[in-house]
C-alpha cells in the first residue's frame, strides 16, 4: 500500500514538474515573441531615422542617406531663430561638436535693438529618433558656471522631425515647441 502512495507522488510531482516546464517553455515563447516586435520596432525607427524610404511615414524623421551616421550629420553648427511673444527675437548657433559636447549661443534681440546674450553648455546625443542636451553649465565672459545637475530642467528630450546635411528640424517632447536650425560656416557669427 505504501508502495502505491509513493508511486502516486512521484507521478502527481512529474505531472506538477512537466506542468512547470510547459510553462516555462510558453514564458520562454512569449518573451522571445516580445523581444522580436521590440527588435522589429525598434529597427523600424532606426531605418526611417536614416531615411529609408520604406520605414519613413509621414510624422517621423526624414533624415539623410542610410549610409550616414545620424550623430555624423549633426556635428557642426547650427543657426536657427525664432519670432518670441512680446516683439523680441531668439537667434541662436549651436556647435556641435564629434565628443558629444555642444555649446550654444543665445542672443535675444528686444524691439529697441539691445540684445543679450547666453551661452550653454553640455552633452548630446541622438538615439534613435530622438535628440538629448544635457545643459551642464553657462559660460559668462571668461568664467564658467556650473549648473545643478540634479535639476530636471537642464535635460531635454526632442523628437527629431528632419534631419539633413543642412537643415535639422526637432521637437520638444514636454512643451511642444518646434524649432529649425540650418547649418553655417566655423565663421557664421550672430548678427549684433
Amino acid at each position: 500500500m505504501r508502495q502505491r502512495g509513493n508511486n502516486r507522488q512521484r507521478a502527481k510531482a512529474r505531472a506538477i514538474t512537466a506542468e512547470a516546464q510547459r510553462q516555462r517553455l510558453l514564458l520562454g515563447v512569449v518573451v522571445t515573441i516580445l523581444a522580436i516586435l521590440a527588435l522589429f520596432m525598434w529597427s523600424h525607427q532606426a531605418r526611417a531615422a536614416l531615411g529609408d524610404a520604406t520605414a519613413a511615414t509621414a510624422g517621423t524623421i526624414q533624415a539623410v542617406e542610410r549610409s550616414t551616421n545620424p550623430r555624423e550629420v549633426l556635428v557642426g553648427r547650427w543657426y536657427g531663430e525664432q519670432q518670441r511673444a512680446g516683439g523680441t527675437m531668439k537667434r541662436w548657433v549651436v556647435e556641435a561638436f564629434p565628443d558629444g559636447v555642444f555649446r550654444i549661443t543665445f542672443r535675444f534681440y528686444e524691439a529697441d535693438g539691445n540684445y543679450s546674450d547666453q551661452i550653454e553648455v553640455g552633452e548630446w546625443a541622438i538615439s534613435g529618433p530622438v535628440y538629448f542636451l544635457s545643459t551642464k553649465g553657462w559660460i559668462e565672459g571668461e568664467t564658467f558656471l556650473k549648473a545643478d545637475t540634479s535639476s530636471a530642467d537642464l535635460y531635454d528630450a526632442y523628437r527629431i522631425i528632419k534631419l539633413g546635411p543642412k537643415l535639422f528640424e526637432y521637437e520638444h517632447f514636454v512643451n511642444g515647441s518646434r524649432y529649425q536650425v540650418r547649418r553655417v560656416n566655423a565663421s557664421f557669427t550672430l548678427p549684433e
